[in-house]
């Protein structure tokens, strides 16, 4: 059920809302309401898991285009290395309506801060999907210095190119090393093609469970870029 749609980062964008019913991932209840979703007058995005009723509400948007190959840049403002161990915010490609996208691992290509319940464990990961498949997922530590920070892949055929790094970049800066948190690259066999992916933004509770420290949580994405690939 998506009644709600929002401009933003030069697209237009479908705001998910499972209405009184849960749905994946989680399983949770996402919330179509501007209390979860808005973009300021700044034009930034703002994601926000609430408590309503007794009821955690979760955020998810997904854009209206299948942008295919190229850099799919994510401009972060917040604290994703701090996110209670039940939440995750995913930055991601996903195909949920082709006939063929479940045999293509729903063409999932994922930028993902969580810990999966486990306070003491790695805050973030790169994955190809399917993650259960050896050397398709890499699990690393992120410690912000402040607010911003940008996260990236550049999906090709043939290799996935993923950074992150502190501060907003859209061109690299210079020397890389005193701004990487992370890079890494896959060239593995599950590489997908393009389809019917969109690029998908959520913040969401780990098997739909409440954050550990009952408090709401919220994520800054100041803008999102899409750069074609050139082939």
């Amino acid at each position: 059920m998506n009644n709600r749609t929002i401009k933003w980062s030069g697209y237009t964008w479908n705001v998910k809302d499972s209405s009184t019913n849960k749905w994946g991932p989680g399983p949770n209840f996402f919330s179509g309401s501007s209390e979860n979703v808005w973009v300021d007058n700044r034009g930034r995005l703002h994601l926000k898991i609430t408590k309503r009723n007794n009821k955690w509400y979760c955020a998810e948007v997904y854009n209206t285009k299948t942008l295919g190959y190229g850099t799919y840049r994510f401009f972060v403002d917040g604290r994703p290395d701090l996110l209670d161990p039940n939440i995750t915010l995913g930055l991601f490609t996903y195909d949920g309506t082709s006939a063929d996208a479940a045999a293509n691992h729903y063409r999932e290509i994922d930028i993902e801060f969580a810990k999966w319940g486990y306070p003491k464990g790695p805050n973030s990961q790169y994955v190809v999907q399917p993650y259960t498949k050896a050397g398709n997922m890499i699990q690393f530590q992120t410690s912000l210095s402040g607010n911003y920070s940008t996260h990236s892949f550049l999906w090709t055929p043939s290799s996935i190119k993923f950074l992150s790094l502190h501060g907003h970049y859209s061109k690299l800066p210079s020397p890389i090393e005193w701004y990487r948190i992370k890079e890494w690259t896959y060239r593995g066999g599950d590489i997908p093609n393009t389809k019917n992916e969109k690029v998908d933004i959520n913040l969401w509770l780990f098997g739909g469970r409440a954050p550990l420290n009952q408090k709401e949580a919220e994520i800054v994405i100041t803008k999102f870029e899409f750069i074609p690939f050139a082939t």
